[in-house]
């Protein structure tokens, strides 16, 4: 069955943060790492079963989700994972703010390298800590680890590295050798790696693998948080669900405890949603990614004849982070929104303005529609 990602949903009336961002009705929203599909059917069918039921009260984790969980971690990245190392959790972003609550004491910082995801720094100082940052290198549009400046600014205050791979906004996966030495660097300095792994299911590129960081070795293993969960690969991102594994008993139980009282219970109806998309959503996850192959292409070969723009990725997702920097525009991410009338995301937001981000997510006739107008206003420009 061949699942019908061209259809177009208007989303306005759902109160959709994506769609709501712009007061100009003409811009086209592509932001916010959401896409415009419609969930699995076989989400629909058992989220529809749910409501019938009619009852929507408190709720344990069900033993099968995490059962199937496990069952998938191996058959997809090939670790194996006891079933006493998951905590359950209402969201990546929570993940990442427990993580620093629980390693870092008072006057300990955390490594992030840059650009990324704002919440991984906004982590640190939500639970009163200091971070540093590192900037990831742009080589020929892939942004990779500076080892050197990684290793110089590892001081001894330094007890957490925030790993994101599949990384955003840049969209790289990380290979074995990548991740191997993170960790021997890591290990020699006795800090925790925070591997936020949201995107694994999303590999677009031939060849390439996802690498859990913790099934590198025993001591990846022994010293590390990662988080992983279905909001990304099944389009559920107003689900807040997330599955923390964390190996190390000791290090988990200090994350336990940091969590009461204070992290929400997981809604009843995205341990519904989520065992659905493990369970019986594999062929609409095969055909998603088929679609965002073929997006990808037609957004690289249109992307790259635009006089001043360059995108060589992602490997994975559906988020494009294109280099503006030749364009001579100070802040090109307005440039894209005021005169193409595409929505994108700013540069600046993740720690480099001279690029923006643009959610290729969509319909293809919402994406070729979008880039027939970057290229118009870029030919008009004086």
């Amino acid at each position: 069955m061949k699942h019908d990602f061209d259809q177009i949903i208007s989303r306005k009336q759902t109160h959709s943060t994506k769609w709501l961002k712009f007061s100009n009705p003409e811009v086209i929203p592509m932001w916010i790492a959401d896409m415009d599909f419609v969930c699995p059917p076989e989400i629909l069918r058992a989220l529809s079963e749910r409501v019938n039921q009619g009852i929507f009260g408190y709720t344990d984790t069900p033993s099968s989700l995490t059962d199937i969980f496990i069952e998938r971690v191996k058959e997809n990245f090939d670790w194996t994972i006891d079933k006493d190392w998951i905590v359950w959790i209402p969201g990546g972003v929570v993940g990442l703010n427990i993580a620093c609550k629980t390693v870092l004491a008072p006057g300990e910082i955390a490594m992030v390298p840059s650009p990324v995801y704002p919440p991984f720094t906004e982590a640190p100082e939500n639970m009163e800590r200091g971070f540093v940052k590192t900037h990831l290198n742009d080589y020929k549009g892939r942004l990779e680890f500076d080892m050197e400046a990684v290793k110089t600014l590892l001081t001894d205050d330094c007890k957490l590295f925030f790993l994101c791979n599949p990384q955003n906004p840049g969209g790289t996966v990380f290979n074995k050798e990548e991740l191997n030495e993170i960790a021997e660097i890591c290990k020699e300095k006795n800090i925790i790696v925070c591997s936020d792994e949201i995107h694994a299911d999303l590999i677009l590129e031939e060849g390439l693998e996802h690498i859990p960081f913790a099934s590198l070795n025993k001591y990846s293993e022994e010293n590390s948080i990662t988080i992983m969960g279905p909001c990304k690969t099944f389009n559920l991102a107003g689900f807040p669900i997330a599955a923390a594994i964390i190996p190390n008993q000791e290090l988990r139980e200090d994350y336990e405890r940091n969590s009461k009282g204070i992290v929400a219970h997981i809604d009843n109806m995205a341990f519904v949603a989520s065992e659905a998309a493990y369970t019986d959503a594999q062929e609409w996850h095969s055909n998603l990614l088929e679609y965002l192959k073929s997006n990808r292409k037609i957004l690289l070969e249109r992307i790259n004849k635009i006089e001043g723009l360059t995108l060589r990725g992602p490997e994975a997702g559906f988020l494009a982070w294109i280099d503006c920097s030749k364009t001579g525009i100070e802040t090109p991410a307005d440039f894209f929104i005021e005169e193409a009338k595409v929505g994108v995301h700013d540069g600046a937001f993740f720690g480099d303005k001279r690029y923006v981000r643009l959610n290729f997510g969509c319909p293809q006739s919402v994406l070729e529609e979008a880039i027939s107008r970057i290229e118009k206003a870029f030919s008009q420009r004086k």
